[in-house]
């Protein structure tokens, strides 16, 4: 089949299962999270140091990632990526000592990062084939693959089967897609200029686009980590409804990332990201005002509802700021900065936490969405 002949729409829905299978891999792992902790015989402590490879092999392959997807060509470098993460992914599951996990918990980290700068890239390269918004859905369809993935995980422990075996299933499944569908990636452009003219200093309305990317992930790593503990101790629920925080959340991430690109489509993405600020500050206060477990669901559910937009807007208004050629170093940049929130994020709340209290520590990250409503309100020349 040429390329001439597949269809956009048939390339999107393709891409849209590339999303899937990323966001599936991931969420394999982390739902076997506690039989790898098991199975080492890991101390909460050594979990905890071990959890940090992947986010250190992720940062450190951001520069790596963009170069190679700029220089080759997203299509390709997520073929490879796409054999590499399911990879990393069956590695953990025959782990045996703590520095095997370490090790390919970094490689992992790094893999996931060429794959996820490679498959934005292929989504804003198709983007521009299409009048309308499209890129939030294809993120709704990774926040999708964590439910998925958290229903497979629990099929797997129910049925008392190791780790590698769901990965084993995984991979195997995904690379059959792979195989089936490469053919579908739609061909990038590849920039043939030395590294150090393809990392020039940021443009400043990339800065802006990583300035509220910043806000958006301190406030996600903030949800992730600690919606749980915000429920128990704050909210005061029993144990076992601890998590509604997080479920609340995460459904309406996914549900906003699925019909957020009708609104942008509507009104553009300066006023979608101005929303999605005024959301996660309006939920936020909601759930610190009136710390009950309905209201403060019903504010965390605005939470998920105000971050789910912004990082697939921004992701689509870079791509189509970015010169030819550039949409993958462009991208590497503002998820840098982006990700750097996701790290620092859940340790600001931990020391806000302690000095201030923890009901404190949310307000004060209430204050990111208000900034977030100003940061894209300036860029109406832009956008």
């Amino acid at each position: 089949m040429s390329d001439h002949s597949i269809s956009k729409n048939a390339r999107r829905a393709v891409l849209s299962g590339f999303f899937f299978f990323a966001g599936i891999c991931f969420a394999s792992w982390a739902s076997r999270i506690p039989d790898i902790k098991m199975q080492l015989g890991l101390s909460d402590a050594a979990l905890g140091g071990m959890l940090l490879f992947l986010p250190m092999g992720s940062l450190l392959a951001i520069p790596i990632s963009g170069s190679l997807a700029s220089r080759y060509g997203s299509n390709r470098m997520l073929k490879i990526a796409c054999v590499l993460y399911p990879f990393g992914l069956v590695l953990l599951g025959f782990c045996k000592l703590k520095w095997q996990l370490g090790l390919c918990l970094f490689f992992f980290g790094m893999a996931g990062n060429l794959y996820n700068v490679s498959v934005n890239t292929q989504a804003v390269v198709l983007a521009k084939q299409f009048e309308k918004s499209i890129i939030s859905k294809f993120h709704g369809f990774w926040s999708l693959a964590g439910f998925t993935g958290g229903l497979v995980g629990g099929f797997f422990v129910a049925h008392q089967w190791a780790p590698m075996y769901q990965f084993l299933f995984i991979a195997m499944v995904g690379l059959l897609f792979v195989s089936l569908y490469h053919s579908y990636l739609t061909p990038s452009e590849s920039n043939k200029q030395p590294l150090n003219k393809m990392w020039n200093k940021p443009t400043p309305l990339i800065l802006q686009f990583g300035i509220i990317a910043l806000g958006n992930m301190i406030c996600e790593g903030m949800m992730f980590d600690w919606s749980g503990i915000y429920f128990q101790k704050v909210v005061q629920v029993s144990y076992e409804w601890r998590t509604v925080g997080y479920i609340s959340f995460m459904a309406c991430m996914a549900t906003g990332r699925m019909f957020s690109d009708i609104l942008i489509t509507y009104w553009g993405p300066r006023k979608q990201l101005m929303l999605s600020g005024a959301l996660v500050t309006l939920g936020l206060l909601i759930a610190v005002s009136l710390p009950h477990i309905i209201i403060s669901a019903i504010g965390f559910m605005l939470v998920g509802f105000g971050v789910s937009s912004v990082i697939p807007t921004i992701y689509g208004s870079v791509g189509k700021a970015a010169a030819p050629g550039q949409a993958s170093i462009a991208l590497a940049s503002v998820s840098s900065i982006g990700f750097f929130g996701f790290l620092i994020g859940p340790p600001i709340i931990g020391f806000l936490a302690e000095a201030i209290s923890l009901r404190g520590a949310f307000l004060v990250i209430a204050l990111l969405g208000v900034s977030t409503f100003i940061q894209s309100n300036r860029l109406k020349k832009y956008l």
